[in-house]
């Protein structure tokens, strides 16, 4: 019980309108519909779904009903269906988590990893510090991603500005980032410690790390406000229970993410700098 009376304080102080006489109901008798989990696009579509399936697979068994998976084609895609709505579950980056759970999404749990940009070069070159790359080419995945906004700030703190001191070549996505400099086709190519354990083990022989020294809650795990306060509870509690089963293990050792933890509203509220400069960013887009 107190679990989840600490569960219900942290959604109100998200802003979150949980319907709290019927909390502890039993699922409706209609509840068999699909629920549609969108993950952001970090990765290929193909590697999003190896990654997730046995996630999927245990969330269909522990809530008894269909788990469709969902991502798109690109990052602005994937923010619009998050935040009008068109997700039941949502697996998404913490600054985005910020916006929707101010919208439709309430924040349940996030991975225990912390999110650590780095930017990867080639074993066998010369470049070792951030200020190493003046003069180079950076690959980088959309530009309204976390770890973009943070790298390319920590950049200009070390003198380094985007198009004067360097190039950004854009990529679909982060492992493309990291693909294009594994081949020497940029110089560097910009992702996270967890994507890096993920990728295969060729490409990660071929690279090493030069460090930015920033860390972030790592991906949020939403559900849909609608979907009512039972439901929100019995996903939460499905969550939780995963990384205890052997296929959550599996699950967090494969992907490097090392298990869920509750969100802290704290630290959702350090990344309203980063919140302000993506809106900044998406109203300059729109003049």
């Amino acid at each position: 019980m107190d679990n989840r009376r600490n569960f219900l304080q942290r959604a109100t102080a998200f802003g979150l309108s949980l319907a709290l006489p019927w909390a502890y109901a039993q699922p409706p008798a209609g509840e068999t519909l699909p629920l549609r989990m969108g993950v952001h696009p970090y990765n290929s579509t193909l590697a999003l779904v190896a990654t997730h399936q046995p996630l999927v697979r245990y969330l269909e068994n522990a809530l008894g009903r269909p788990v469709e998976f969902y991502t798109a084609a690109d990052f602005d895609s994937y923010v619009a269906s998050l935040l009008g709505g068109d997700y039941d579950l949502a697996i998404c980056p913490p600054h985005f988590a910020v916006l929707a759970s101010h919208r439709v999404m309430a924040p349940l749990v996030h991975y225990q990893l912390r999110l650590e940009p780095i930017l990867l070069v080639r074993t066998d070159g010369k470049l070792r510090t951030l200020k190493d790359l003046r003069g180079k080419r950076i690959a980088m995945a959309d530009r309204t991603a976390l770890i973009r906004i943070a790298v390319v700030k920590v950049l200009e703190d070390n003198g380094l500005v985007a198009g004067r001191d360097y190039e950004i070549v854009e990529k679909p996505s982060h492992g493309a980032a990291v693909a294009a400099a594994a081949i020497g086709e940029v110089d560097a190519g910009l992702i996270t410690t967890t994507l890096l354990k993920q990728l295969p083990a060729d490409v990660q022989q071929q690279v090493r790390i030069i460090a930015t020294g920033l860390s972030f809650p790592n991906l949020v795990t939403m559900a849909r406000r609608s979907l009512g306060t039972a439901a929100l509870l019995r996903v939460r509690d499905a969550l939780l229970a995963f990384q205890a089963t052997p296929e959550g293990k599996a699950f967090f050792f494969k992907s490097g993410f090392g298990g869920y933890e509750e969100v802290n509203v704290a630290e959702f509220d350090s990344l309203k700098p980063y919140v302000d400069a993506y809106l900044r960013m998406k109203g300059s887009a729109a003049k």
